[in-house]
């Protein structure tokens, strides 16, 4: 956590390349990171194999643009999620990816879009995690050791702000 936030987080921060939000208790007199999580825009590319009904599903609207396979899709990444081990009892990952996915709606509805991705080890605790939030792994061809990539597709729900009143 320490070498992302010193290293890398400054530096994404000041090219545009991503925004890492911070997780503290504001009731604490003393400034203690409890976690964090990075957000960033990112080209999810599929293989070529995937059906026109899954692209058709990935896009929301159609296979193709000017006859043109869509295999490019804008996507909002979920580069870094991680808590603080020094007080990992006082935010649990749960909650964690609850402000994380708060954070990244609340741009989805200035900006757009309708996926979400991340990348993760093959490890099936952490996949079922991301699965508890409607997660789903890319179907593709893995290597060894690759990250494996789930994404999410936002429902309408999620994506439109609704005034009610």
């Amino acid at each position: 956590m320490e070498k992302f936030l010193k290293e890398r987080a400054i530096a994404f921060e000041r090219m545009g390349k991503s925004r890492t939000f911070l997780i503290f208790d504001e009731d604490e007199e003393e400034f203690k990171v409890l976690g964090y999580f990075s957000l960033d825009l990112q080209v999810l590319k599929i293989p070529e194999s995937f059906s026109n009904r899954k692209i058709k599903e990935l896009d929301g609207f159609n296979a193709k643009i000017y006859g043109e396979r869509i295999l490019e899709f804008p996507a909002i990444l979920i580069g870094q999620l991680a808590k603080n081990d020094l007080y990992k009892d006082r935010l649990s990952g749960f909650k964690l990816m609850q402000y994380c996915l708060s954070t990244l709606l609340d741009g989805q509805m200035r900006l757009g879009g309708r996926i979400v991705m991340l990348e993760c080890k093959d490890i099936p605790y952490l996949i079922s995690f991301y699965e508890q939030f409607g997660f789903i792994k890319l179907e593709r061809d893995y290597q060894g050791g690759d990250l494996i990539q789930l994404i999410k597709i936002l429902r309408e729900d999620e994506m439109i702000e609704r005034n009610d009143t």
